[in-house]
């Protein structure tokens, strides 16, 4: 069996940041991106990959802040790897492929600038690598898998070798394994492969600062429109340019700088809500003097788990959760007067937590 990757969004919760690798071939503004999402605070890694961290702007943590005044204020953070730049031959892109491959999420940054820009064959040409890619790996896994059913007849083999096949099948038919429907325990054993079609796909379409006005139609310019109706794939839309030039001024500038190129807000903001909700994610928060935090849990989660995700000994000690809605605390003005007016509910280890809401745990000294 494949060892276990945790590269899905339905693990009990995340300890560690989640990761979107972001993939281009050359000029695309791929390395671009990465920079007006984290910032100058990166650090490399191996073969000329570079790593950042982004916070996840969020309204509801700033009305928490504005109603407790805590000493900190933690944002929910996503991991973006810049990988080295693709250029469409399988054997030399198998070295990228590696470094993005424990990536949850992939973000394909697309050229729609210049008079050459074909944005609908860019975005064909890299899933067509991915689905060749997976092929070669799931066939070279059948073969194992064949090998060893000669030597033993087991349940475990023969379940992996069907689900194989299903998703050689797809890969044949040129269906990316994210579009499969796929039961818990398939899907479970196929992310152990890392299959590449198989990441949730975001496809940033990077426009030159002539097309600003055109923000909202470009895919639809371009015959990309469809794209984002597929199984978890999203299209979103970028000038770079503009974009990087934020980054150099005071907050204050913004807004008339942005009316200048007729745009209502940064792109920024919607790329990383758009990742957010790629993975299938919920926040929660936790509210004090000492610290307001969001926290990043997948949609499902039950409130014992989310209650080891704040801390591991809250899990074990885990008596009630006090739950109230992020809107109902900021309007009751704080936790004892929203429980005056009932707006605070006792819930059970099993309760699944919503998005938005806010967390008071009830554990054992």
């Amino acid at each position: 069996m494949p060892p276990r990757v945790p590269a899905a969004p339905d693990a009990l919760c995340y300890h560690r940041l989640v990761r979107t690798a972001i993939l281009g071939f050359p000029q695309t503004g791929k390395s671009s991106l990465f920079k007006i999402l984290c910032g100058p605070h990166v650090h490399a890694e191996a073969y000329g990959a570079h790593v950042g961290v982004a916070h996840v702007p969020d309204p509801r943590l700033d009305a928490l802040a504005k109603l407790y005044h805590p000493k900190k204020i933690t944002y929910a953070s996503l991991e973006f790897l810049d990988s080295q730049p693709l250029v469409n031959e399988p054997e030399k892109d198998a070295g990228v492929f590696g470094q993005v491959r424990g990536a949850e999420v992939f973000a394909h940054v697309v050229r729609v600038f210049g008079e050459d820009a074909n944005p609908a064959r860019d975005a064909a040409r890299l899933e067509t690598e991915f689905l060749v890619a997976d092929l070669d790996t799931v066939t070279k896994r059948l073969e194992k898998v064949a090998r060893d059913l000669k030597k033993s007849h087991t349940p475990e083999l023969e379940h992996e070798q069907a689900v194989l096949e299903k998703a050689r099948a797809a890969l044949a038919a040129e269906t990316p394994l994210r579009a499969m429907k796929l039961a818990a325990d398939e899907d479970h054993l196929l992310r152990g492969f890392m299959l590449l079609s198989a990441k949730p796909l975001l496809v940033v379409l990077n426009a030159g600062d002539d097309m600003a006005p055109e923000l909202g139609r470009v895919p639809d310019k371009f015959g990309l429109a469809g794209l984002g109706q597929l199984p978890r794939v999203a299209v979103t839309e970028i000038c770079g340019k503009i974009e990087a030039e934020l980054m150099e001024l005071e907050p204050a500038e913004i807004p008339e700088f942005l009316l200048s190129y007729g745009l209502a807000e940064s792109a920024r903001d919607r790329v990383l809500h758009t990742v957010y909700a790629l993975l299938g994610f919920i926040t929660f928060y936790t509210v004090s003097e000492p610290e307001c935090r969001a926290w990043t849990a997948p949609a499902g989660t039950v409130a014992v788990d989310a209650a080891g995700m704040v801390h591991s000994d809250f899990a074990r000690r885990f008596i009630k959760a006090e739950v109230v809605p992020w809107k109902e605390l900021v309007a009751s003005g704080g936790l004892a007067a929203a429980r005056e007016k009932g707006r605070v509910r006792l819930e059970g280890k099993d309760y699944r937590v919503a998005d938005g809401d806010v967390l008071y745990i009830r554990h054992t000294a």
